[in-house]
């Protein structure tokens, strides 16, 4: 009978082990990817936080700018219908629809940024050179915090998609992230009217 003890006890003590490192392995992944998903989650409000500044500070370029030259409207008219089309991309949160605005309006504004270099009047301006390093700053940014949504998607993705993740995030409800993607042709530079 002792022997028999014996070897219930061991059993039971092996069961116990097994269980103690699969629970901790199941809320550890769980954990992770908890972890992981808000990471991208905030990098992607950063993302439109930058985003929103790029917003706000355009209508200030574009009225310096046109205090100090008469310039073929189409440009400024075409940023400022393209700032309106981000803002109701937006406003849906479809990632996809804010890449789209993101993209045509970053053309238009390097389109900008080169035109305003051409006229040598208007870079004398103190307030619009302020304006344009402002905004060429916040192109930065925005590049930055757009690099670091897609570091923080790839963690996340490749959390569920890894072992042990896989076995139980559809499970958990998690699905992949979509990366922020560069609107196509955006590889060319922007062509400048002249």
């Amino acid at each position: 009978m002792n022997r028999k003890f014996l070897l219930l006890i061991v059993i039971v003590v092996i069961a116990l082990i097994v269980g103690g490192i699969f629970a901790a392995l199941y809320f550890g992944t769980y954990n992770t990817i908890v972890s992981l998903e808000a990471s991208a989650d905030a990098q992607w409000a950063q993302v439109e936080q930058e985003l929103q500044r790029r917003y706000d500070l355009i209508p200030n370029v574009v009225n310096s700018a046109k205090l100090y030259i008469e310039y073929e409207g189409s440009v400024l008219e075409e940023i400022t219908s393209l700032r309106s089309q981000w803002a109701a991309a937006s406003q849906t949160g479809d990632v996809d629809s804010i890449n789209n605005a993101t993209g045509e309006l970053e053309s238009s504004l390097s389109s900008m940024i080169v035109v305003f270099e051409d006229y040598p009047e208007l870079e004398a301006s103190q307030i619009v050179e302020d304006m344009m390093v402002e905004l060429e700053g916040t192109e930065n940014r925005i590049s930055t915090e757009r690099m670091r949504y897609n570091e923080a998607v790839r963690d996340y993705n490749v959390a569920i998609k890894a072992f042990p993740g896989t076995f139980w995030a559809s499970g958990w409800g998690f699905e992949s992230k979509a990366y922020f993607e560069a609107k196509v042709g955006a590889e060319d530079p922007p062509q400048v009217p002249g």
